[in-house]
């Protein structure tokens, strides 16, 4: 199959609505007041995907810190204890320990919280580096009241440096809380759900299938319970059901995201201004999608088009209407 010229979502949304339409745009650039609108709505649409994406990487950004806080204060905490032991710290000694302890606590229900979010900390590559120098660390730790001898004092450093981290990991814990409640609430606002993935902007990472000879950025992609899911927003009137050429972008997309992440989406979401659907992502859709890219391919080497419907309606509402060869007259009522 030739795919020396790669194919876009948006096309095949165009080729879907009608392919002698499609094929004119091609042609000439046609100004249309409602498409205008629609990029305009689109941008304002994209702007607060940008600001919950922002929220939530601040979310992420500040749940590290309160790991590599943590792990700092749990080295200094048993290294304190170790070189109380050694020394004897007395009763002074002793209650720090004891106040060590109830930071250890405090630092598993931290973890536990964060976790709770929805990230995996230790499934980050570099975390899982930091984690393994740490356990080094604290092993090392516990062991060097019996290599070192010093001055009593040191220990008690050790704890109060140790609890001043504390203090540090409970603000970032905080503030990742704080900027998890803001995202949470912009999204329930937005009518998503999961975390935000992706959003497509011009300056957005372009999502290319060279398989398939695809291409296109989703107005948005989200995971929900660890998948992606690619969604388009439609502007303007609202059908009754999902178009079908609004259906050939979706799977599009989901095409895409399979290729890209090797996870296959169950479905994708085309939304009408407040209305969502969902829509499957079925072998029949994409046997339907790759057929349709197959004869946009046809049309581009023979360099014929024709018109694939008898509606006048929609005849009458083509911006291509003027210069359509095939172009169907109103019906006029009686």
């Amino acid at each position: 199959m030739d795919r020396a010229e790669v194919i876009s979502a948006s096309d095949l949304e165009r080729y879907g609505y009608c392919p002698l339409s499609w094929w004119l745009g091609r042609q000439a650039q046609v100004s249309n007041p409602e498409l205008e609108e629609g990029e305009r709505v689109h941008r304002s649409k994209a702007e607060e995907y940008r600001r919950i994406l922002s929220m939530e990487n601040a979310a992420w950004e500040w749940e590290r810190m309160v790991f590599l806080f943590s792990l700092v204060a749990t080295v200094l905490a048993i290294t304190g204890i170790s070189l109380l032991v050694a020394v004897g710290g007395g009763y002074g000694g002793w209650l720090l320990s004891l106040l060590s302890i109830i930071w250890f606590f405090a630092v598993i229900i931290m973890l536990y919280l964060s976790a709770q979010k929805g990230h995996a900390i230790i499934r980050v590559r570099r975390s899982q580096i930091v984690a393994i120098i740490g356990l080094v660390l604290m092993a090392v730790a516990m062991n060097l009241g019996s290599l070192v001898r010093t001055d009593p004092m040191v220990p008690m450093i050790m704890e109060a440096l140790a609890l001043l981290w504390l203090i540090g990991a409970s603000f970032a814990l905080y503030l990742s809380l704080s900027a998890a409640q803001r995202a949470k609430e912009w999204k329930g606002e937005q009518g998503l759900e999961g975390n935000v993935h992706y959003v497509g902007t011009e300056s957005s990472p372009l999502y290319l299938s060279e398989r398939y000879g695809l291409s296109g950025r989703p107005d948005f992609v989200l995971r929900i319970n660890g998948v992606l899911i690619p969604g388009d927003l439609k502007t303007g009137r609202t059908p009754r059901g999902p178009l079908f050429s609004h259906i050939l972008q979706v799977a599009a997309y989901c095409l895409l995201i399979a290729e890209e992440s090797g996870q296959r989406p169950p479905y994708g979401l085309l939304r009408y201004g407040d209305v969502e659907h969902e829509i499957e992502f079925t072998p029949e859709l994409e046997r339907l999608l790759l057929s349709k890219l197959e004869e946009m391919r046809e049309i581009l080497r023979s360099g014929e088009a024709h018109r694939n419907h008898n509606r006048p309606g929609k005849c009458a509402s083509c911006s291509r209407r003027e210069d359509c060869p095939e172009r169907l007259d109103p019906l006029i009522p009686r």
